[in-house]
């Protein structure tokens, strides 16, 4: 077939037959459904996309591989604004950078694992992002699936016994604060690597002794003797509880022992009744979780996180527990953005687990979309909202998060926000009164961030956004193989 088109022709058509074909071709073109035209056009992009894609270097015998550039680094936060985990790395750190399989794991005891972990085991790649263990206890059923991402669905495992276990989370090196870094399709990211983003490494399952016992061993060997447990809300997967709870305990830098309770949520927006139904469900679970964290271990303290729908487990769990005659004794129950009926906390809930904690802390924001929501759906106030719906109640810190920058859904900013992880540090690590934090009383009683703080976290996120967008110089590469000395919780 002749060619269409001459570069010696200065309109590259040879001659003028060729020339009218061509636009009576491209006419034509237009009248195609635009389907059809956008999925060659696909299927050349991806085509240009997989032949841009470099080669891995082939190794040379004798030679010793050079390793990539590392990822830069990003700096602690101004002396304005107390580091609450910043993301910079330490050598001195519990979370040290390691490789995709622990280097203490037993095989035969792992029963998930991620594909393809890498790097794999090496001096040369032990940098490459921190590991942060998470101790977990599930009603969730097993699926059958051996990754770690798959390992546990959405259905509720009827009549089996609790399932236990702990996985390994990697935090990237390059990590922001409040963020639980995940692939980004506008970024090109299609699958996960751990030197980028939050990835459940390797799962083992544990039985219940062997689990509390583990447990009891690592928190000895921690500088603290304490757990930070978390529990998830509604519209959340196994996955992302983990993600979450190592992503908190990382920028908090917890000197004990990370943990996660996760029950059955279907990780969907459509499914709120089904996920309330699971709640309740899950209460007598925690209540003996709870309780067998106090008796089986040597714990001298515990302190516990619980987000939106997840409160309902928790505060109902503790009023169970109470009711059973177990004397739980915590150090804190921190209620995030609780999805809870703010008059059935205040008339039922709280007067029965009065004294279980030796401090009570409430976050709520009038800007929380989801609690709007809820609220809608229920017809009654919900506790986690702020404004006119604040509720400031004996024995327990009220924190107004209202005036802080909560995003769209305004929903987590518990963990996602710098302002409230700071205040979580403080609470938290330092063991501060509210007094002694970025907070001020408020006209009904509650707790408010001060007006210099939020102007200091607004800088601060600013400065880190522009870090990052700043490409990383000769220096900083050489300065990420040696990370620098991450600032210790005083």
């Amino acid at each position: 077939m002749p060619a269409l088109f001459s570069l010696e022709s200065p309109d590259g058509f040879r001659h003028a037959g060729e020339k009218k074909a061509f636009f009576m071709s491209f006419r034509h073109s237009l009248r195609i459904p635009f389907v059809s035209r956008v999925i060659p056009l696909a299927a050349l992009l991806s085509l240009a996309l997989l032949s841009s894609c470099k080669k891995a270097p082939e190794e040379v015998p004798g030679k010793e591989p050079v390793s990539p550039p590392g990822p830069e680094p990003i700096t602690a936060l101004p002396p304005t604004l107390p580091d609450p985990g910043t993301g910079s790395t330490s050598s001195s750190s519990r979370y040290r950078p390691q490789t995709g399989t622990p280097a203490n794991a037993e095989p035969n005891e792992q029963r998930g694992k991620t594909k393809d972990p890498k790097p794999t085991a090496g001096e040369k790649s032990s940098k490459e992002y921190h590991t942060v263990p998470v101790y977990y206890g599930t009603n969730r059923k097993p699926t059958g699936f051996q990754e770690p991402n798959e390992f546990y669905g959405v259905e509720r495992h009827r009549g089996g016994p609790m399932e236990y276990g702990k996985i390994n989370v990697s935090i990237p090196l390059h990590h922001t604060v409040g963020v639980v870094e995940r692939p980004k399709w506008y970024k090109l990211e299609f699958s996960e690597d751990p030197k980028k983003h939050v990835v459940l490494l390797d799962l083992k399952t544990l039985d219940k002794d062997s689990f509390f016992d583990s447990v009891d061993k690592k928190t000895a060997e921690a500088p603290k003797r304490e757990v930070l447990l978390f529990i998830h809300g509604f519209n959340v997967s196994f996955p992302s509880a983990i993600q979450r709870t190592a992503q908190i305990a990382f920028d908090l830098d917890f000197e004990g022992t990370a943990m996660a309770f996760s029950w059955p949520s279907q990780a969907a927006l459509e499914a709120y009744t089904v996920d309330q139904d699971n709640a309740i469900w899950s209460v007598p679970h925690l209540s003996r979780f709870l309780v067998d964290l106090q008796e089986k271990t040597d714990i001298v303290g515990i302190h516990v996180i619980a987000h939106s729908m997840g409160t309902r487990v928790l505060t109902q769990a503790l009023a169970q527990a109470r009711e059973e005659g177990f004397d739980l004794k915590l150090n804190n129950v921190i209620l995030a953005a609780p999805d809870i009926d703010a008059d059935v906390f205040t008339e039922q809930i709280l007067p029965k687990i009065s004294g279980v904690a030796q401090r009570l802390t409430m976050y709520a924001s009038s800007g929380d979309t989801a609690l709007k929501v809820s609220q809608t759906i229920h017809g009654n106030d919900r506790l986690g909202l702020g404004g006119p719906f604040l509720r400031s109640l004996q024995g327990m810190d009220t924190v107004n998060a209202t005036d802080i920058d909560t995003s769209l859904i305004g929903h987590a900013y518990y963990g996602s926000h710098r302002l409230v992880v700071r205040d979580l540090l403080n609470l938290v690590v330092r063991h501060l009164d509210p007094p002694g934090r970025d907070l001020v009383k408020g006209p009904l009683g509650e707790w408010d961030f001060k007006a210099d703080a939020l102007k200091e976290t607004e800088k601060a996120e600013e400065k880190a956004e522009e870090k990052v967008e700043e490409k990383p110089t000769q220096e900083s590469k050489e300065a990420s193989a040696e990370p620098a000395e991450r600032p210790k919780a005083k």
